[in-house]
């Protein structure tokens, strides 16, 4: 029997096969005896064909229903994993980035298994397998938590990535699983494939003992594994897909044999973006003001840094962390609820910028948002399912008691948060994105596109959810239809952690998901940001330089080449920074950069909250050449440096 895998990408149905039309687009296919095909799709739930492809039906029921705007309810949430039982070709499995579903009669009906402790909500799924040996066993692999087992069917599961230690990655964090396969005649081996690592992992399930297996050197990213049975040998094999190529590996003898590719890799499907200028929001050297250095003297001193630096571009709030427009906005309900606190002349502001040859991007800071929090009595705050009241998160603050020399600790609340939920509040947002787009903005950078990751979020209650509806679904909605209204290019800040790997479940931010929609993805990398065991090397500076470049990677083979990636890079210190003398935190923002260029990435954003950039040294100038060099002619309207 064959079994082919195809993860993360996307392959139209051929114009000759009759039944689903050609809109649908296949993202994963397994074929098992007799002719026997599935297949899942983008947004169209599971399909059968019984004749090898040549028709297809399909094999919804049980299938989850994607709740996002318009919210139709004709599309199905996408799929990470497919997997059929070597033994049985009735029986299948898929997962979801949340979820496990189980069919036992070839996809007639789906059940989705109750996943339980120690598989959390927060694990996004990537991975799974029947054990052909034990028809109740299975395994599931996960983005970055690991592998785990269930004996009985995934009524209960145990966690096994203390035995993965090649994986292990440190904080608690392990490198993605991509697939997972078992051979039939191999015994208790499990074979995990690590696309980061081009390495297949072979897993002795009784002796808890890991090796690896190289794949050629000129294989190309590693996409699927899957077991083999047919021509080309008798012996116990996997079959591995590569890209666009083909591998038959022999168990036994350690040979490989490459062999035609089954089918070619298609452009991932997902809503077209439409902007004037494809390349104007490529190769950007750029630097964050805040609003009050974007006016004036101080602008006029940020303008020439950047033009005797090498950079290109400026990121101007004009929706700030309280959800005030620090521009001469017109929109009449930010006005009413207090919002419009003009810092300055928006048309100024971009003229200026534009005489100078550079291009402008308008930062929007969306559901953290203290005006629209208060708006109405709490109309569209979070809220809180136990006290009736709008959720909070409160932090401790010393202050100074009245007529005393002591001080005493008070609880106030710093963050103020809008419900993602609510398309009254998508709305008030993109109406925002649209005033700046008409008014000559370059590019819109959605910024807290999440939900909130602090604080007691237990009684965090969503008064606009729809039933079913996920978090990762309410940001899509936003985005998706923010993207329809919006003709300019967007690109949306991420965490850091939330681009190295996927791992929306936790705040909404899929950086699959987003890639369809926006045109630039800014991954904060900042190595401060990352817990100490994360990637914990013995030299800070070489850390900083592997952060950048391992993440601009990963963050590209993720998004698969629907988004730019254009990191933010820390120009600020912090914690134990703060005792780097001058020469070494120079070199500190010289590594980061120099990861990004390493990686081939075609621009990066310095971030320092107070725009004292006092970390820019006269390396920065080489290393902007070379990012220009590299990338291209850069920005079309601003003229040349």
């Amino acid at each position: 029997m064959w079994i082919i895998f195809l993860s993360f990408q996307s392959l139209p149905l051929p114009a000759q096969n009759q039944g689903p039309p050609p809109a649908k687009q296949l993202s994963h296919i397994v074929r098992a005896e007799n002719g026997r095909m599935y297949a899942l799709t983008t947004e169209s739930g599971a399909l059968l064909s019984l004749d090898r492809g040549e028709h297809w039906k399909d094999i919804n029921k049980g299938l989850p229903i994607k709740q996002v705007w318009p919210f139709s309810g004709e599309t199905y949430r996408s799929f990470t994993s497919l997997t059929v039982d070597v033994n049985d070709p009735l029986r299948i499995a898929a997962t979801t980035s949340t979820s496990l579903y189980v069919s036992e009669n070839g996809g007639a009906e789906w059940n989705e298994v109750d996943l339980q402790y120690p598989v959390k909500s927060s694990n996004y799924l990537t991975a799974v397998s029947f054990d052909p040996s034990f028809p109740r066993r299975m395994y599931l692999g996960s983005s970055f938590n690991g592998l785990f087992v269930s004996e009985d069917m995934g009524r209960s599961w145990e966690k096994i990535s203390e035995h993965l230690d090649p994986l292990y990655r440190g904080a608690g964090f392990y490198e993605e699983i991509t697939d997972l396969a078992m051979v039939p005649s191999a015994g208790n081996e499990l074979f995990i494939a690590v696309s980061f690592d081009n390495l297949i992992y072979r897993y002795h399930t009784d002796r808890k003992k890991l090796t690896s297996i190289e794949l050629p050197g000129d294989a190309g990213s590693l996409t699927s594994i899957n077991s083999y049975n047919g021509a080309y040998t008798s012996a116990p094999a996997l079959e591995i897909h590569c890209e666009n190529r083909r591998y038959i590996y022999d168990l036994s003898s350690g040979q490989w044999l490459s062999v035609p590719s089954l089918l070619k890799n298609a452009a991932a499907a997902g809503l077209e973006k439409d902007t004037e200028n494809e390349e104007v929001y490529d190769n950007i050297r750029g630097l964050y003001l805040n609003a009050y250095n974007a006016a004036g003297q101080k602008l006029g001193e940020h303008l020439d840094f950047l033009r005797d630096h090498g950079f290109n571009a400026i990121v101007v709030d004009m929706k700030d962390d309280w959800g005030r427009l620090t521009y001469n906005s017109g929109l009449e309900l930010p006005a009413r609820i207090d919002a419009v606190h003009p810092v300055f002349d928006l048309e100024e502001l971009i003229e200026q910028a534009h005489a100078a040859g550079i291009y402008v991007i308008g930062r929007m800071v969306v559901f953290k948002d203290k005006r629209l929090y208060h708006m109405d009595d709490y109309a569209y705050a979070i809220w809180n399912g136990e006290t009736d009241s709008p959720w909070r998160h409160k932090v401790p603050e010393e202050r100074e008691k009245e007529g005393e020399a002591e001080k005493e600790t008070v609880y106030v609340q710093r963050e103020y948060w809008t419900d993602p939920f609510s398309e009254f509040v998508w709305d008030y947002n993109i109406e925002i994105a649209k005033e700046l787009e008409r008014r000559g903005m370059d590019e819109i950078q959605f910024d807290y596109i999440r939900f909130p990751s602090d604080g007691d979020l237990r009684p965090a209650y969503y008064r606009y959810r729809e039933p079913g509806m996920l978090k990762t679904e309410a940001i899509e909605s936003f985005i998706k239809k923010a993207r329809l209204e919006l003709k300019l290019p967007i690109s949306t800040d991420l965490y850091g952690f939330n681009s190295w790997y996927r791992m929306g479940n936790w705040i909404g931010q899929d950086i699959t998901m987003l890639s369809r929609y926006v045109d630039v993805i800014c991954p904060m990398y900042y190595p401060s940001h990352f817990p100490g065991g994360f990637l914990q090397s013995d030299n800070y500076l070489d850390r900083a330089f592997e952060l950048y470049r391992r993440g601009t990677e990963r963050a590209r083979r993720i998004a698969g080449g629907n988004s730019l990636i254009r990191p933010y890079v820390q120009a600020f210190l912090i914690g134990r920074e703060l005792s780097m003398e001058e020469e070494e935190y120079e070199q500190y923002l010289n590594r980061q950069l120099e990861g990004i260029l390493n990686a081939g990435g075609c621009g990066y954003t310095l971030w320092n909250n107070s725009n004292k950039y006092y970390m820019v040294n006269g390396q920065v100038i080489n290393l902007n050449a070379a990012v220009h060099e590299s990338c291209g002619s850069g920005p079309v309207r601003p003229q040349k440096l």
